[in-house]
């Protein structure tokens, strides 16, 4: 009985150092590119085609500790010769992070632009809470968040929508600040959009889909949960900060008859991930045939 226990714990022991392993030092590292090929009933027919490369929680930290695989998922991107690059928010782990992300986001190549929310690290909010933390630097106000970034040729969405016009056809592009810590306001960001348009929302958080007004959007793309970092067979994500881990961890699923897109993001600033590895996601829209 003992040999069995002691040959059992060696076991566990090795099983466990494994796991270790490759959850600290070889899946954080390998990137992966998710392509999807998304049919929507309300795409425009001039927008059939249309690509979208989107990034999200590169969480950078101050140190520069991320730069390296935020630069690999941005030649990713660029390999996929995208018409719009959106960019899902927590960009940064701490805002001490900014130096070192402006000249990576500036290597990014789109042809109608690349847009940007902000997440709850963004806002310096490691949790629900509003109130910025005073570690890893000085917080940015929405403001200098939004300077900052147009250094790096990006756009920032604050609760707005931005009109592009492609082909002739009219693409709404919307943002919602941080869904997590109660910053979001959809309502005002499609205030100017036309009820029939067709428009595609960049919110930090899945749980976006839950607003009243989500009907009005074909397509939200999202980050914030990283997967769940930890993936175990039957028991799923493990960190999943959302309310439905099972459905809004990550992957494509469709909620009150929007189409939601949930990144596992890059998130080097927590590099813990099993089963679950980093990710940039590029969606190609079609138009259905069935369109009226």
């Amino acid at each position: 009985m003992a040999e069995w226990l002691l040959v059992l714990g060696m076991a566990f022991g090795v099983g466990a150092a494994y796991l270790a392993w490759k959850g600290i030092w070889v899946e954080p590292k390998q990137l992966t590119v998710e392509r999807y090929i998304l049919t929507l009933e309300r795409l425009p027919e001039p927008l059939d085609g249309l690509t979208i490369a989107f990034l999200t929680d590169l969480h950078l930290l101050p140190s520069g500790f991320g730069v390296e695989i935020a630069e690999w998922a941005v030649i990713r991107a660029n390999e996929a010769n995208p018409d719009i690059v959106a960019l899902g928010g927590d960009l940064v782990h701490w805002c001490g992070a900014v130096p070192h992300l402006i000249p990576v986001l500036r290597r990014l190549k789109s042809r109608y632009g690349i847009f940007a929310v902000l997440g709850n690290h963004d806002h310096h909010c490691p949790w629900r809470l509003k109130k910025p933390s005073p570690w890893g630097g000085k917080p940015l106000s929405v403001e200098e968040w939004r300077i900052a970034l147009e250094r790096a040729n990006v756009r920032l969405l604050v609760n707005e929508a931005v009109r592009l016009e492609i082909n002739g056809a009219t693409l709404w592009l919307v943002g919602v600040d941080d869904p997590y810590t109660g910053r979001d306001n959809l309502k005002g960001a499609l205030s100017e959009v036309p009820q029939d348009a067709f428009a595609i929302l960049i919110a930090h958080s899945p749980d976006i889909v839950d607003d009243p007004n989500i009907s009005r959007v074909a397509l939200v793309l999202s980050g914030h949960t990283h997967g769940g970092q930890i993936v175990f067979p039957l028991l799923g994500p493990i960190l999943a900060p959302c309310r439905d881990k099972f459905r809004r961890a990550q992957g494509l699923s469709r909620v009150n008859g929007t189409w939601l897109y949930v990144s596992r993001g890059i998130s080097a600033g927590l590099p813990i991930r099993l089963r679950c590895p980093p990710e940039v996601s590029v969606l190609t829209l079609k138009a259905s045939p069935k369109r009226g």
